[in-house]
């Protein structure tokens, strides 16, 4: 009788493929989702973010940003209802003005760009954005309509490259003088909008297929439980805690992405 050695089943069962991922990938690509759907439920922001950057390492960003848009309109959806009161409503407005003629460029970006320009593109933007709100940059008073629109330029062309308009806006509202539940409803708010446009953009180039919808699928369960378990820490848990523990995270994924696409 053959013995199999531990090591080799563990290698075995784990390179095994479901939906055309191997076992480890999906072991990633679950506890990036789990990770992200705690921020996002208790920030309001940074799922695409978490997921995009950490599962970029080892998926093509072409597969994953479709994925991770599709989980953040879920999250999106359902925690809209409950911080509708807290939303900017002249910010939102403002923002989506910019961004939505700028989502269409960025999903053609996705569409011709190297998955390698990508990870460095997606480690850059997220280090420089973690950095300069590290740095403390404060506003004395809330945004201008220019500077508004801007950021929703930026963020749409964000969105549409890489599923994560995150960046520019995170930052715009953190160094305002806004207080942290109007930067939560309003992210909510924003993202919802601009994740279902890029969604649209991705699919009239031809990024999403039936795949998309599959893994998805299998992905919501763990998508709904963790932004429930965001929702519940917002309002108990200091902001600052989880906002320096996300800063940090992504500091390390930015890092590492970069220096992935650049070796």
């Amino acid at each position: 009788m053959t013995v199999i050695p531990a090591a080799d089943t563990a290698t075995g069962v784990l390179g095994a493929v479901f939906l055309g991922w191997e076992l480890w990938i999906w072991a990633a690509v679950v506890a990036a989702c789990a990770v992200a759907g705690v921020v996002r439920g208790f920030t309001g922001f940074g799922f695409p973010l978490i997921v995009v950057t950490s599962t970029s390492l080892v998926v093509a960003p072409a597969e994953i940003v479709p994925i991770a848009l599709l989980l953040d309109i879920q999250a999106g959806v359902r925690m809209l209802p409950s911080v509708r009161y807290d939303v900017d409503r002249r910010g939102v407005s403002l923002l989506t003005l910019g961004a939505i003629p700028a989502i269409p460029l960025g999903a053609w970006l996705l569409a011709s760009l190297d998955p390698e320009s990508m990870r460095l593109a997606i480690g850059v933007m997220v280090l420089i954005a973690v950095l300069v709100i590290a740095r403390g940059y404060r506003m004395t008073r809330p945004p201008a309509p220019p500077l508004l629109a801007g950021t929703g330029v930026a963020a749409g062309l964000l969105s549409g490259s890489m599923g994560m308009p995150g960046p520019p806006v995170i930052l715009l509202y953190l160094s305002s003088p806004l207080p942290v539940a109007t930067l939560r409803a309003t992210s909510v708010a924003f993202f919802l909008v601009t994740d279902i446009v890029a969604l649209a953009a991705l699919l009239w180039f031809g990024l999403i297929d039936a795949s998309v919808g599959w893994r998805a699928l299998v992905l919501v369960p763990v998508v709904e439980l963790s932004v429930l378990a965001g929702r519940r820490l917002y309002g108990v848990t200091d902001p600052a805690h989880v906002k320096r523990a996300a800063m940090a995270l992504l500091t390390v994924l930015a890092v590492i992405a970069i220096a992935k696409s650049v070796m």
